[in-house]
């Protein structure tokens, strides 16, 4: 099931909204509306089929997360206040209660294995009470076929109660016992046995000797062991694991890894890994037992035993945090990137966003200058990480910006903007931008690196850059395809990285809108370079290869997209992408065909060459109907008044007019802009511009069925426009000039025109015309008039749809310039270095946007 990108990101405010209701109700002590609040949104999100397995997975994290940061707030005791035992217990009770209902059941056993832990250290610990919770615990084991956990759960019980209640629970951990050990040649089975004990012991830190502890249990089930184990319980004994033994034990437990593993029983693996650390640290040293247990974490990823493999990194995890001072800690940092690159390429993302959360955790406010780059750096691989996800954080957006701004790109200027809106913690450490540079850029050298992928593909080969295709699918995958001048080509895919523009989408937006009072201080400059600084290292090192080998020749890019958000036109690299490159765009698949270059020549047209064109002009401004009653003035009054339309027919009308290479023009306005009229003239007439301003209904629910109201009332849907065009008996490949406001179902004004129309236009097979022009804002000025008439100017020339709307552009700056410099001189101004055109803000420049291969021509 496909839904669009607005009704994500309106589904995932929804949910943040919620999420901060529920913890503000857990925080005023009121549990049972704030379980609610939490239960609710945990079947909203169940309930969405276009949810994946791992987006759940992520949303229902922040349900749980919130129980559990709400339920350690409540250890914590204030000055003059008492512990609240009753409320804490509550609290417990409806969290489970929440726990027991997810599908999810490592996030349970999470939870349930760290309060067990807790339990089990209290001093007037209720046997009774314990004895409830491990049975209840034991039923969600059992549930899973967790036969290992079980086990762990009944002996623990049973050491706590110092006997055996002689359950089912108590039956089935024998049997699941018995089956594993029975799979062992005879000489192993109560060397296995031994490490099912001992991994018990250490696990819950029961006793300091674990050989004391298994002579414990061994008491304790002697009237009550199966008889096909009892012979395995009586060999205990002999076992002794001591420095002079464990040279040879270490080899058995080596074997019996890759025996377990061969036999299929490789949940049972971590015990026997567990016990080897334990041992080795024990009779070695402690390095001796890291290094060891590294080597398992290749052995079982490479066997695609990824679950064994995040329990390698958790439980050294829990090694690193005995060592640790809970300060800004580089070893558990790295521990949890390392896991996040490991299993980044999986199709099940469970391990991923699991690492992701503890990598996240672990990311405290550094303290120095090399931890502040060590910060900065892993936070960009995070977003790496996160990248994926429709889901992520404004800090690890921020935070990814700051650090490619500084040490990737060394713009020092974004980065004093975007300091203000880091966390303020760590504000104060980056007061000083210039110092802390100089103090940390060599650390690229020496800190760890987890890529895979050669960040400059063209480096030591002869490539000289003419074109590029860079395709963005709708889970924000990325691959390009490159053409040099040789005409050799170049493809890959970016497989570490995936386009997220959830962000940028609001700055662009704020940017563009009309509050007095906007939230970011960007400017369109600013705003293009953070587009540009979002991009993959990979893609923008691609495009600092351009090199503009003579003036005849302009690079030609190709953006082949499944949802229209942000015109790519609009990074800025030093120079907007709009004035140096010629764009355009494909909303949707790309053509099964594939997309082939065409070299494109700037020639002026010959004599021979002396085209002449046929143009029609739609008006479907609304100047007729429909309107509405207005009490304030009395009177009548449009109800979709498009005045800037208006201005817009009168001047392109005359401008066509004027022109030599215009062999006819039609105009369609008024009284004769009627459903008929705008039909028959698109199906039978040898039209090679269709100019097209007025109101579209959007239908997000059909957007092939979005259409105009026609002076004479009736609709022109856009399936009847596109049918019109492919049927015309010319057969011709018109391209489409819109300036359009659009409204939705409802008759409200849409500001997301660019989003929408792209929705609209995506529906039409752009082999059947040349291309589409349409603006993003319905504005009309002394700008645009002057890039309308310079598009069609170099159109006429036999330039591309791509380079005739570039040198529009380019050619209304260049002419801008000019007059603000005559104008200077003619005030005496002697300081005219910086005189130049302000685009930082115009709308007008930016927005206009070509749909089709840049390098068509008319």
């Amino acid at each position: 099931m496909s839904i669009n990108k607005e009704k994500k990101e309106e589904f995932l405010k929804n949910f943040q909204k919620s999420v901060i209701q529920g913890r503000k109700l857990l925080q005023l002590g009121n549990h049972h509306w704030a379980s609610r609040v939490f239960l609710d949104l945990y079947f909203n999100i169940e309930t969405k089929e276009w949810l994946d397995a791992q987006k759940k997975h992520q949303l229902i994290l922040i349900l749980s997360n919130s129980w559990w940061m709400y339920l350690n707030s409540l250890k914590i005791k204030k000055k003059n206040e008492d512990f609240d035992l009753i409320k804490y217990i509550d609290a417990y009770k409806r969290f489970f209660s929440f726990l027991s209902k997810l599908e999810d059941f490592d996030l349970f056993d999470k939870f349930a294995t760290d309060l067990l832990k807790n339990f089990i250290t209290k001093q007037n610990l209720s046997i009774g009470g314990i004895t409830k919770f491990i049975n209840s615990y034991s039923i969600k084991v059992i549930e899973q076929n967790n036969n290992l956990k079980l086990i762990e759960l009944q002996i623990l019980l049973m050491f706590l109660r110092k006997s055996i209640i002689p359950t089912d629970f108590f039956r089935f951990a024998m049997e699941s016992m018995g089956r594993i050990i029975y799979k062992l040649e005879p000489g192993k089975r109560s060397l296995f046995l031994f490490i099912i004990l001992e991994n018990i012991n250490i696990k819950f830190n029961l006793l300091e000797n674990s050989e004391e502890f298994i002579k414990i249990m061994n008491k304790i089930l002697v009237n009550r062991i199966p008889n096909y184990l009892k012979n395995d319980f009586s060999n205990l004994s002999r076992i002794s694991i001591n420095e002079r033994s464990f040279s040879t034990i270490q080899q058995d437990l080596i074997s019996l890894i890759e025996y377990l593993n061969n036999i299929g029983e490789a949940s049972w693996i971590i015990i026997v890994i567990r016990s080897l650390f334990h041992n080795i640290k024990k009779f070695q040293s402690l390095g001796d037992a890291i290094v060891q247990i590294r080597q398992f974490i290749n052995y079982t990823i490479d066997r695609n035993k990824f679950e064994i493999s995040y329990e390698i990194y958790d439980f050294l995890e829990d090694l690193f945090l005995i060592q640790s001072d809970l300060s800004y800690d580089n070893v558990l940092i790295e521990l949890w990137a390392e896991a996040c690159g490991k299993f980044v390429y999986m199709r099940e993302k469970k391990y991923l966003l699991q690492s992701i959360e503890k990598l996240s955790s672990n990311l405290k406010i550094p303290q120095n200058g090399p931890q502040i780059y060590h910060y900065f750096y892993t936070c960009n691989y995070l977003w790496k990480f996160k990248s994926m996800f429709f889901y992520s954080d404004k800090q690890d957006f921020w935070r990814m910006l700051f650090y490619r701004a500084l040490y990737e790109e060394n713009n020092k200027e974004i980065v004093k903007k975007i300091r203000p809106l880091l966390n303020k913690r760590i504000q104060p450490l980056l007061s000083n931008i210039e110092n802390l540079h100089n103090e940390t850029k060599e650390l690229n050298k020496t800190i760890y690196s987890l890529e895979d992928e050669i960040d400059n593909i063209l480096d030591g080969i002869d490539f000289d850059i003419k074109n590029i295709i860079l395709r963005i699918n709708s889970q924000g995958e990325l691959s390009y395809r490159i053409l040099s001048l040789d005409n050799k080509t170049l493809e890959g895919k970016i497989k570490d990285e995936f386009w997220n523009d959830t962000h940028l989408m609001e700055l662009y937006n704020d940017l563009f809108s009309n509050k007095e009072v906007r939230i970011y201080d960007f400017s369109l400059e600013e705003l293009g370079t953070i587009l540009y600084l979002s991009l993959p290292k990979i893609i923008r090192n691609i495009f600092s290869q351009f090199k503009f080998k003579s003036i005849d020749f302009i690079p030609q890019i190709y953006f082949i997209i499944d949802s229209m958000t942000i015109p790519f036109e609009l990074i800025y690299d030093g120079n907007f992408f709009f004035l140096k490159y010629s764009c355009g765009y494909n909303k949707g698949e790309p053509p099964i065909h594939g997309v082939n270059f065409k070299e494109e020549k700037i020639d002026d047209i010959t004599e021979e060459q002396n085209f002449k064109y046929d143009i029609l002009i739609i008006d479907s401004t609304n100047t007729i109907n429909p309107t509405r009653w207005n009490e304030d003035i009395k009177n009548k009054e449009l109800l979709f008044p498009f005045p800037a339309g208006a201005n817009e027919l009168d001047f392109i009308s005359k401008y066509f007019n004027q022109c030599e290479e215009v062999r006819s023009i039609e105009i369609l306005s008024g009284r004769e802009s009627n459903k008929k009229a705008i039909l028959e003239s698109i199906t039978n007439k040898p039209y090679m511009i269709i100019y097209i301003i007025g109101n579209i209904f959007y239908s997000h629910l059909n957007p092939k069925n979005s259409y105009f109201i026609a002076n004479d009332n009736n609709l022109i849907k856009f399936t009847e426009l596109f049918d019109g065009i492919t049927e015309n008996k010319y057969k011709l490949k018109p391209v489409l000039f819109f300036n359009t406001q659009i409204y939705d179902m409802n008759g409200n004004r849409i500001e997301d025109d660019l989003r929408c129309f792209g929705d609209i236009i995506s529906q039409f097979d752009f082999n059947k015309i040349t291309g589409i022009i349409s603006r993003v804002y319905p504005i009309f000025n002394e700008e645009t008039k002057q890039i309308i008439a310079n598009f069609f100017k170099y159109l006429f020339k036999q330039n591309s749809l791509g380079i005739s709307l570039l040198k529009a552009r380019q050619e209304y700056i260049a002419n801008r310039t000019t007059q603000l410099i005559e104008q200077k001189m003619t005030d005496l101004d002697n300081n005219i270095e910086n005189t130049h055109i302000n685009i930082k803000n115009s709308k007008s420049i930016s927005s206009f946007i070509l749909y089709g291969e840049p390098w068509r021509k008319l």
